[in-house]
Protein backbone atom coordinates (compact mmCIF):
# COMPACT_ATOMS: atom_id res chain seq x y z
CA UNK A 1 0.00 0.00 0.00
CA UNK A 2 1.48 3.21 -1.17
CA UNK A 3 1.93 6.01 1.62
CA UNK A 4 4.47 8.51 -0.09
CA UNK A 5 1.23 11.38 -1.31
CA UNK A 6 1.89 15.21 -1.16
CA UNK A 7 1.54 16.02 2.36
CA UNK A 8 -1.57 18.66 3.20
CA UNK A 9 -1.22 20.46 6.61
CA UNK A 10 -3.81 21.91 8.14
CA UNK A 11 -4.07 25.28 10.25
CA UNK A 12 -3.86 24.75 13.92
CA UNK A 13 -7.43 23.25 15.47
CA UNK A 14 -8.68 22.71 12.16
CA UNK A 15 -8.27 19.12 12.52
CA UNK A 16 -11.20 19.00 14.64
CA UNK A 17 -14.12 19.09 12.63
CA UNK A 18 -12.26 16.38 10.64
CA UNK A 19 -11.87 14.18 13.87
CA UNK A 20 -15.40 14.34 14.55
CA UNK A 21 -16.33 13.10 10.94
CA UNK A 22 -17.00 16.00 8.66
CA UNK A 23 -15.40 14.82 5.04
CA UNK A 24 -14.31 18.14 3.82
CA UNK A 25 -11.38 20.06 4.10
CA UNK A 26 -11.77 24.12 2.92
CA UNK A 27 -8.99 26.29 1.19
CA UNK A 28 -8.65 28.27 4.33
CA UNK A 29 -8.03 25.66 6.57
CA UNK A 30 -4.67 24.61 4.79
CA UNK A 31 -1.27 25.56 6.29
CA UNK A 32 0.96 24.76 3.55
CA UNK A 33 1.32 25.04 -0.12
CA UNK A 34 1.06 21.56 -2.47
CA UNK A 35 2.20 20.56 -5.42
CA UNK A 36 -0.50 17.91 -6.48
CA UNK A 37 -2.47 17.41 -9.77
CA UNK A 38 -6.08 17.96 -9.78
CA UNK A 39 -7.79 14.45 -8.41
CA UNK A 40 -4.31 13.59 -7.07
CA UNK A 41 -4.41 11.58 -3.42
CA UNK A 42 -2.82 13.02 -0.44
CA UNK A 43 -2.25 12.77 2.90
CA UNK A 44 -3.75 14.87 6.00
CA UNK A 45 -1.67 15.68 8.70
CA UNK A 46 -3.05 18.10 11.64
CA UNK A 47 -0.48 21.44 12.58
CA UNK A 48 1.59 19.13 15.20
CA UNK A 49 2.06 16.22 12.19
CA UNK A 50 -0.55 13.95 13.43
CA UNK A 51 -1.97 11.77 10.85
CA UNK A 52 -5.69 12.05 9.84
CA UNK A 53 -6.42 10.42 6.66
CA UNK A 54 -6.25 10.33 3.09
CA UNK A 55 -8.08 13.08 0.68
CA UNK A 56 -8.66 13.90 -3.14
CA UNK A 57 -7.15 16.76 -4.02
CA UNK A 58 -8.91 19.66 -6.26
CA UNK A 59 -7.25 23.17 -6.53
CA UNK A 60 -9.81 24.34 -8.53
CA UNK A 61 -12.84 24.06 -5.51
CA UNK A 62 -12.73 25.72 -2.19
CA UNK A 63 -13.56 22.15 -1.32
CA UNK A 64 -9.80 21.33 -1.88
CA UNK A 65 -9.63 17.96 -0.70
CA UNK A 66 -12.25 15.16 0.04
CA UNK A 67 -11.31 12.49 2.66
CA UNK A 68 -11.51 9.07 1.44
CA UNK A 69 -10.28 7.49 4.65
CA UNK A 70 -9.05 7.79 7.62
CA UNK A 71 -6.56 4.86 7.98
CA UNK A 72 -2.93 5.10 6.56
CA UNK A 73 -1.62 2.79 3.82
CA UNK A 74 -4.68 3.28 2.03
CA UNK A 75 -4.86 2.71 -1.92
CA UNK A 76 -7.83 2.63 -3.87
CA UNK A 77 -8.05 -0.83 -6.01
CA UNK A 78 -11.26 -2.61 -6.49
CA UNK A 79 -10.42 -4.81 -3.02
CA UNK A 80 -10.82 -1.13 -0.75
CA UNK A 81 -14.29 -0.04 -3.01
CA UNK A 82 -15.64 -4.02 -2.61
CA UNK A 83 -14.64 -3.73 1.33
CA UNK A 84 -16.32 -0.37 1.55
CA UNK A 85 -19.72 -1.60 -0.34
CA UNK A 86 -19.89 -4.46 2.03
CA UNK A 87 -19.12 -2.57 4.85
CA UNK A 88 -22.14 -0.61 3.79
CA UNK A 89 -24.47 -2.89 3.10
CA UNK A 90 -24.10 -4.79 6.79
CA UNK A 91 -24.65 -1.38 8.26
CA UNK A 92 -28.34 -0.54 5.76
CA UNK A 93 -29.37 -3.58 5.59
CA UNK A 94 -30.52 -4.15 9.15
CA UNK A 95 -32.53 -0.77 9.06
CA UNK A 96 -34.49 -1.76 6.14
CA UNK A 97 -37.88 -2.25 6.38
CA UNK A 98 -39.52 -5.76 5.83
CA UNK A 99 -40.20 -6.55 1.79
CA UNK A 100 -38.04 -3.95 0.80
CA UNK A 101 -34.98 -4.23 -1.97
CA UNK A 102 -34.22 -1.22 -3.37
CA UNK A 103 -31.87 1.68 -1.10
CA UNK A 104 -28.70 3.64 -1.01
CA UNK A 105 -25.96 1.72 -0.61
CA UNK A 106 -23.46 4.77 -1.16
CA UNK A 107 -24.51 8.49 -0.11
CA UNK A 108 -21.19 10.26 -1.29
CA UNK A 109 -19.11 12.13 1.32
CA UNK A 110 -21.27 11.35 4.13
CA UNK A 111 -20.30 7.20 3.95
CA UNK A 112 -16.75 8.35 3.19
CA UNK A 113 -16.81 7.75 -0.43
CA UNK A 114 -16.99 11.25 -1.94
CA UNK A 115 -18.48 11.80 -5.37
CA UNK A 116 -20.04 8.61 -5.58
CA UNK A 117 -23.70 7.69 -5.47
CA UNK A 118 -24.92 3.86 -5.64
CA UNK A 119 -28.28 3.12 -5.68
CA UNK A 120 -29.58 -1.39 -5.22
CA UNK A 121 -32.99 -2.34 -7.13
CA UNK A 122 -32.80 -5.86 -6.29
CA UNK A 123 -29.68 -6.92 -7.87
CA UNK A 124 -28.98 -4.14 -10.16
CA UNK A 125 -26.72 -1.39 -8.98
CA UNK A 126 -26.73 2.18 -10.57
CA UNK A 127 -24.15 4.54 -9.72
CA UNK A 128 -23.07 8.14 -10.28
CA UNK A 129 -20.31 9.97 -9.99
CA UNK A 130 -19.93 13.71 -9.45
CA UNK A 131 -16.00 14.53 -8.54
CA UNK A 132 -13.16 14.78 -10.35
CA UNK A 133 -11.19 12.69 -7.34
CA UNK A 134 -13.93 9.66 -8.21
CA UNK A 135 -13.67 9.78 -11.58
CA UNK A 136 -10.61 8.16 -12.05
CA UNK A 137 -11.61 5.56 -10.30
CA UNK A 138 -14.57 4.03 -12.68
CA UNK A 139 -13.34 0.95 -13.12
CA UNK A 140 -11.94 0.21 -9.91
CA UNK A 141 -15.85 0.84 -8.68
CA UNK A 142 -17.71 -1.32 -11.37
CA UNK A 143 -14.97 -4.25 -10.55
CA UNK A 144 -15.71 -3.50 -7.20
CA UNK A 145 -19.34 -4.00 -7.26
CA UNK A 146 -19.03 -7.16 -8.75
CA UNK A 147 -16.73 -8.68 -6.17
CA UNK A 148 -18.63 -7.59 -3.15
CA UNK A 149 -22.33 -8.74 -4.66
CA UNK A 150 -22.06 -10.37 -7.88
CA UNK A 151 -24.34 -8.21 -9.81
CA UNK A 152 -26.79 -9.03 -12.46
CA UNK A 153 -26.04 -5.42 -13.76
CA UNK A 154 -25.01 -2.43 -13.37
CA UNK A 155 -25.30 0.74 -14.34
CA UNK A 156 -23.90 4.24 -14.91
CA UNK A 157 -25.83 7.53 -14.26
CA UNK A 158 -23.23 10.03 -14.51
CA UNK A 159 -25.27 12.47 -16.18
CA UNK A 160 -25.51 15.24 -13.16
CA UNK A 161 -24.76 18.96 -13.34
CA UNK A 162 -22.46 18.70 -10.46
CA UNK A 163 -20.05 17.39 -12.27
CA UNK A 164 -19.09 20.55 -14.35
CA UNK A 165 -18.50 22.35 -10.87
CA UNK A 166 -15.73 19.82 -10.88
CA UNK A 167 -14.31 20.89 -14.46
CA UNK A 168 -15.62 17.28 -15.77
CA UNK A 169 -18.45 16.21 -18.76
CA UNK A 170 -21.62 14.24 -18.56
CA UNK A 171 -20.56 10.63 -18.89
CA UNK A 172 -22.73 8.59 -21.28
CA UNK A 173 -25.39 6.98 -19.32
CA UNK A 174 -25.09 2.99 -20.24
CA UNK A 175 -24.87 -0.23 -19.08
CA UNK A 176 -21.00 -0.91 -17.65
CA UNK A 177 -22.01 -4.46 -16.75
CA UNK A 178 -24.53 -7.34 -17.95
CA UNK A 179 -27.63 -6.32 -19.51
CA UNK A 180 -30.89 -4.32 -18.51
CA UNK A 181 -33.98 -3.62 -19.76
CA UNK A 182 -34.89 0.14 -18.61
CA UNK A 183 -37.26 -0.96 -16.11
CA UNK A 184 -35.96 -3.15 -12.95
CA UNK A 185 -38.33 -3.87 -10.93
CA UNK A 186 -38.15 -3.63 -7.11
CA UNK A 187 -39.69 -4.04 -3.62
CA UNK A 188 -40.44 -1.42 -0.94
CA UNK A 189 -42.41 -1.76 1.94
CA UNK A 190 -44.32 -4.85 0.08
CA UNK A 191 -45.06 -3.00 -2.82
CA UNK A 192 -43.84 -3.55 -6.41
CA UNK A 193 -42.09 -0.52 -8.38
CA UNK A 194 -40.48 0.21 -11.52
CA UNK A 195 -37.18 1.80 -11.31
CA UNK A 196 -36.29 3.94 -14.90
CA UNK A 197 -32.78 3.25 -14.52
CA UNK A 198 -31.98 4.38 -17.72
CA UNK A 199 -34.20 7.42 -18.57
CA UNK A 200 -35.82 8.40 -14.87
CA UNK A 201 -34.96 10.96 -13.00
CA UNK A 202 -32.11 10.53 -10.88
CA UNK A 203 -31.18 6.51 -10.40
CA UNK A 204 -34.87 5.86 -11.85
CA UNK A 205 -36.67 6.74 -8.63
CA UNK A 206 -36.77 8.65 -5.65
CA UNK A 207 -35.78 5.91 -3.18
CA UNK A 208 -35.43 9.07 -0.56
CA UNK A 209 -38.75 9.51 0.05
CA UNK A 210 -39.48 6.09 1.82
CA UNK A 211 -40.22 7.93 4.99
CA UNK A 212 -42.87 10.26 4.13
CA UNK A 213 -44.23 7.49 2.05
CA UNK A 214 -44.57 5.29 4.88
CA UNK A 215 -46.35 8.25 6.39
CA UNK A 216 -48.78 8.27 3.84
CA UNK A 217 -50.05 5.00 4.17
CA UNK A 218 -50.52 5.81 7.64
CA UNK A 219 -53.00 9.21 7.50
CA UNK A 220 -54.01 8.02 3.90
CA UNK A 221 -57.05 6.24 4.29
CA UNK A 222 -60.74 7.26 3.30
CA UNK A 223 -59.05 10.98 1.95
CA UNK A 224 -59.17 12.68 -0.94
CA UNK A 225 -55.65 13.25 -2.01
CA UNK A 226 -53.94 15.52 -4.43
CA UNK A 227 -50.33 14.78 -5.35
CA UNK A 228 -48.46 17.21 -6.88
CA UNK A 229 -45.11 16.31 -8.71
CA UNK A 230 -46.36 12.58 -8.25
CA UNK A 231 -43.36 11.66 -10.88
CA UNK A 232 -43.40 7.51 -11.44
CA UNK A 233 -46.84 7.63 -8.79
CA UNK A 234 -44.72 5.69 -5.57
CA UNK A 235 -46.95 8.26 -3.39
CA UNK A 236 -50.12 7.43 -4.95
CA UNK A 237 -49.75 4.07 -4.74
CA UNK A 238 -49.05 3.89 -1.06
CA UNK A 239 -52.30 6.04 -1.05
CA UNK A 240 -54.49 3.59 -3.14
CA UNK A 241 -53.27 1.00 -1.03
CA UNK A 242 -53.72 2.84 2.50
CA UNK A 243 -57.50 3.15 1.33
CA UNK A 244 -57.62 6.68 0.10
CA UNK A 245 -61.38 7.69 -1.61
CA UNK A 246 -59.69 9.14 -4.48
CA UNK A 247 -56.08 10.15 -5.72
CA UNK A 248 -55.43 12.42 -8.62
CA UNK A 249 -51.54 12.27 -9.57
CA UNK A 250 -50.39 15.44 -11.53
CA UNK A 251 -46.78 15.64 -13.65
CA UNK A 252 -45.69 17.64 -16.48
CA UNK A 253 -44.37 14.69 -18.12
CA UNK A 254 -45.92 11.97 -19.40
CA UNK A 255 -43.79 9.14 -19.28
CA UNK A 256 -43.83 10.09 -15.65
CA UNK A 257 -47.18 9.30 -15.49
CA UNK A 258 -47.22 6.26 -18.08
CA UNK A 259 -44.69 4.81 -15.79
CA UNK A 260 -46.96 5.71 -12.73
CA UNK A 261 -49.70 4.03 -14.15
CA UNK A 262 -47.20 1.13 -14.81
CA UNK A 263 -46.56 0.94 -10.93
CA UNK A 264 -50.83 1.19 -10.16
CA UNK A 265 -50.42 -1.92 -12.44
CA UNK A 266 -47.91 -3.69 -10.67
CA UNK A 267 -50.07 -3.24 -6.66
CA UNK A 268 -53.33 -4.82 -8.98
CA UNK A 269 -54.69 -1.41 -8.54
CA UNK A 270 -57.88 -1.40 -11.90
CA UNK A 271 -57.59 1.55 -13.45
CA UNK A 272 -60.15 0.45 -16.12
CA UNK A 273 -62.94 -0.46 -13.80
CA UNK A 274 -62.55 2.47 -11.52
CA UNK A 275 -62.48 5.82 -11.66
CA UNK A 276 -61.40 6.90 -8.60
CA UNK A 277 -57.73 7.77 -9.92
CA UNK A 278 -56.85 10.37 -12.09
CA UNK A 279 -53.68 11.49 -13.66
CA UNK A 280 -53.33 15.09 -15.04
CA UNK A 281 -50.68 15.64 -16.98
CA UNK A 282 -49.95 19.48 -16.59
CA UNK A 283 -47.48 22.07 -15.08
CA UNK A 284 -48.04 21.98 -11.04
CA UNK A 285 -47.61 25.82 -10.69
CA UNK A 286 -49.96 26.65 -13.79
CA UNK A 287 -52.41 24.10 -12.98
CA UNK A 288 -52.14 25.59 -9.21
CA UNK A 289 -52.93 29.31 -10.55
CA UNK A 290 -55.91 28.14 -13.29
CA UNK A 291 -58.11 27.49 -10.26
CA UNK A 292 -59.00 24.14 -11.86
CA UNK A 293 -58.95 22.55 -8.63
CA UNK A 294 -60.79 25.03 -6.44
CA UNK A 295 -64.15 23.28 -6.42
CA UNK A 296 -62.51 20.00 -5.78
CA UNK A 297 -62.00 19.02 -2.01
CA UNK A 298 -59.10 17.29 -0.47
CA UNK A 299 -58.50 15.93 2.50
CA UNK A 300 -54.86 15.49 1.91
CA UNK A 301 -52.21 16.80 -0.58
CA UNK A 302 -48.62 15.91 -1.05
CA UNK A 303 -46.16 18.50 -2.53
CA UNK A 304 -42.70 16.97 -3.44
CA UNK A 305 -41.04 19.61 -6.07
CA UNK A 306 -37.70 19.57 -7.73
CA UNK A 307 -34.57 21.84 -6.20
CA UNK A 308 -35.62 25.41 -6.60
CA UNK A 309 -32.15 26.06 -5.95
CA UNK A 310 -28.89 24.33 -5.87
CA UNK A 311 -26.99 27.19 -4.27
CA UNK A 312 -27.38 30.20 -1.69
CA UNK A 313 -26.90 32.57 -5.20
CA UNK A 314 -30.61 31.83 -5.82
CA UNK A 315 -31.93 31.28 -2.38
CA UNK A 316 -34.76 34.34 -2.70
CA UNK A 317 -36.01 33.60 -5.45
CA UNK A 318 -36.69 29.84 -4.37
CA UNK A 319 -38.04 30.95 -0.98
CA UNK A 320 -40.57 33.00 -2.70
CA UNK A 321 -41.68 29.88 -5.12
CA UNK A 322 -42.01 27.79 -2.11
CA UNK A 323 -44.29 30.42 -0.36
CA UNK A 324 -46.35 30.21 -3.51
CA UNK A 325 -46.68 27.05 -3.99
CA UNK A 326 -47.13 25.97 -0.54
CA UNK A 327 -49.62 29.14 -0.23
CA UNK A 328 -51.49 27.57 -3.11
CA UNK A 329 -51.74 24.28 -1.49
CA UNK A 330 -53.18 25.36 1.88
CA UNK A 331 -55.57 27.46 0.12
CA UNK A 332 -56.68 23.86 -1.53
CA UNK A 333 -57.47 22.53 2.18
CA UNK A 334 -60.55 22.77 4.67
CA UNK A 335 -60.30 22.62 8.03
CA UNK A 336 -58.26 18.88 9.21
CA UNK A 337 -56.81 19.22 5.72
CA UNK A 338 -53.37 17.54 5.65
CA UNK A 339 -50.42 18.94 3.35
CA UNK A 340 -47.33 16.77 3.47
CA UNK A 341 -44.63 19.07 1.68
CA UNK A 342 -41.24 18.71 1.13
CA UNK A 343 -38.07 20.45 -0.12
CA UNK A 344 -34.55 18.86 -1.41
CA UNK A 345 -32.71 22.23 -1.93
CA UNK A 346 -29.70 21.42 0.27
CA UNK A 347 -29.11 24.89 -0.02
CA UNK A 348 -32.34 25.81 2.04
CA UNK A 349 -31.99 25.33 5.90
CA UNK A 350 -35.08 23.37 7.95
CA UNK A 351 -35.37 27.13 9.59
CA UNK A 352 -35.96 28.73 6.35
CA UNK A 353 -38.23 26.10 4.80
CA UNK A 354 -40.28 26.43 8.26
CA UNK A 355 -40.17 30.00 7.84
CA UNK A 356 -41.63 29.60 3.84
CA UNK A 357 -44.34 27.66 5.47
CA UNK A 358 -45.34 30.36 8.06
CA UNK A 359 -45.65 32.99 5.10
CA UNK A 360 -47.74 30.57 3.06
CA UNK A 361 -50.05 29.46 5.83
CA UNK A 362 -50.24 33.45 6.19
CA UNK A 363 -51.10 34.08 3.08
CA UNK A 364 -53.51 31.41 2.51
CA UNK A 365 -55.55 32.56 5.90
CA UNK A 366 -54.97 28.96 7.44
CA UNK A 367 -53.92 28.24 10.67
CA UNK A 368 -52.09 25.34 10.94
CA UNK A 369 -49.95 22.70 13.29
CA UNK A 370 -47.25 20.60 12.52
CA UNK A 371 -47.37 17.06 13.06
CA UNK A 372 -44.43 15.73 11.99
CA UNK A 373 -41.07 16.70 10.69
CA UNK A 374 -39.32 14.29 8.52
CA UNK A 375 -35.61 14.62 6.89
CA UNK A 376 -33.44 12.17 5.06
CA UNK A 377 -33.69 8.34 5.35
CA UNK A 378 -30.94 6.41 7.23
CA UNK A 379 -29.33 5.05 4.14
CA UNK A 380 -29.13 9.37 2.67
CA UNK A 381 -26.82 9.22 5.61
CA UNK A 382 -26.83 12.16 7.84
CA UNK A 383 -23.78 12.47 9.71
CA UNK A 384 -23.94 14.46 13.12
CA UNK A 385 -20.81 16.24 12.39
CA UNK A 386 -21.62 17.05 8.33
CA UNK A 387 -25.16 19.18 8.61
CA UNK A 388 -23.61 20.32 4.68
CA UNK A 389 -25.02 16.94 3.53
CA UNK A 390 -28.43 17.20 5.11
CA UNK A 391 -30.70 17.93 1.98
CA UNK A 392 -34.46 16.49 2.98
CA UNK A 393 -36.71 18.18 4.55
CA UNK A 394 -40.38 17.22 5.16
CA UNK A 395 -43.47 18.43 6.89
CA UNK A 396 -46.46 17.33 7.67
CA UNK A 397 -48.72 20.14 8.49
CA UNK A 398 -52.59 19.90 9.62
CA UNK A 399 -54.60 22.95 8.59
CA UNK A 400 -56.86 23.98 12.34
CA UNK A 401 -58.80 26.61 11.40
CA UNK A 402 -58.90 29.57 13.99
CA UNK A 403 -58.38 29.13 18.10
Amino acid sequence: MRDDFPIVKLKEKRDIPLKAGHPWIFSNAIANSIKAKAGALVKVVSNKEEFLGIGMWNPAMSIRVRMLARQSGISPCPEFFAGQFTRLEQIKKKFLPPLTSGYRLVHGDADCLPGLIVDCYEDVFVFQIHTLGMDQFRAMIIEGLQRAFSPSAIVERSDVESRRAEGLKDFPVGVRFGKVDSFIKFKECGHLFYADILKGQKTGFFLDQRGTRIKIAQLAKGMSVLNLFSYSGASSVYAVCAGAKGVISVDSSAPALELARKNFALNSIDLLNDNRFEFIEEDVFDLLASGKLASREFNLIICDPPPFTKSKANISAALKMYTRLNMQCLSLLKKDGILITSSCSGSLTAEDFRDTLRLSSGQAKQEVRVIECLGQPFDHTDKLSFPEGRYLKTLILEVTGTC
